[in-house]
Formats: C-alpha cells, structure tokens, sequence
C-alpha cells in the first residue's frame, strides 16, 4: 500500500477554499454597504421629519424660524442662537443627503424634492444672511452647491408669499 500524500494535490484544494472564501467576505461586505447605505439614507430622512416635528410642536420654535428666514439681521441674543441652531441642523441634514446623492445613495425619485426644498429655503433672506456667516462650517462642494443655489435664486414662495403676476 502506497499512502504517498499528494502536497500538489493539498495545496491546490487549500488554494480553491481560500479563494472561496474571499468572494464570500467581499459579497458579504458589497451587502452591509448596501444596507449601511441604506441605514443612512433612511436615518437622513428621519432627522428631517423630526427637525419639522419640532416646529410644528413649537409654535414659539416655528415662529421664530419664520421671523429668522425672512429677517435674519433683526434677531438678537436668545433668538439668534436659536435659529442659527436650527439652520445648522438642517443644513447638515441637507449636506448629508447631498452627499448621499452624490454617491448614488439616494433615490433617484427623491432627487426633486431635495432640490426644491434647498432651492426654496435658500430664496429667502434671512437664510442667505445666515449662510454668509456659517457657510465655513460644511464641505466646500456642498457650500458651492448652496451658494449656487442661492446666487440664482427666485423670490421666495414657499410660505404662499405673493407670486410677480399676483
């Protein structure tokens, strides 16, 4: 009896389950991308609804917020601190779906109504005065992208603000 073992024979079974196991983890990993990115997209979402849940539970938080887009300049002490926390958090909410957008990580069908959304609230005012002041805090593509925005921005309409032909 011959039991010779084939090391040729070994090495090249060992070779074909450790090639195996590296398309294994690296589909393993394509789908945890996937659902992370999915996690972020939904996650981004969420905060938007929540930062609306607020002004609509507070309406002192709501008016200020409307004083402060139209009138950014007229807002002191408590107030300005107030709506410039408001504005940071939902311009990182914005740059994060931005960015999501960028990677091909958003919806497509989504894709309008974030335009719409920035477009509209950089129309206003107060929000562009605001911008001046903290745009350095956000990526420099997301700040090109708003200040593009903004310099061609139409009057505001997003709170039934009159029309040109009105």
């Amino acid at each position: 009896m011959n039991h010779a073992v084939n090391w040729e024979a070994i090495s090249a079974i060992g070779q074909i389950v450790g090639a195996l196991a590296v398309v294994i983890s690296v589909l393993y990993l394509a789908r945890e991308i996937r659902s992370n990115a999915r996690s972020a997209r939904v996650a981004s979402l969420h905060d938007i609804n929540r930062w609306l849940g607020e002004l609509v539970e507070h309406p002192d938080l709501a008016e200020l917020y409307y004083r402060g887009i139209r009138d950014f300049r007229s807002l002191k002490s408590s107030d300005l601190v107030q709506f410039s926390a408001l504005m940071v958090q939902m311009f990182f909410i914005f740059q994060e779906l931005y960015y999501q957008q960028s990677d091909r990580h958003l919806d497509p069908r989504m894709r309008r109504g974030l335009e719409t959304a920035m477009r509209d609230l950089n129309a206003y005012p107060g929000v562009q005065a605001w911008w001046r002041f903290r745009s350095q805090s956000f990526g420099e593509e997301f700040a090109n992208y708003v200040n593009q925005l903004q310099q061609t921005a139409k009057p505001p309409r997003m709170y039934r603000e009159p029309m040109e032909d009105e």
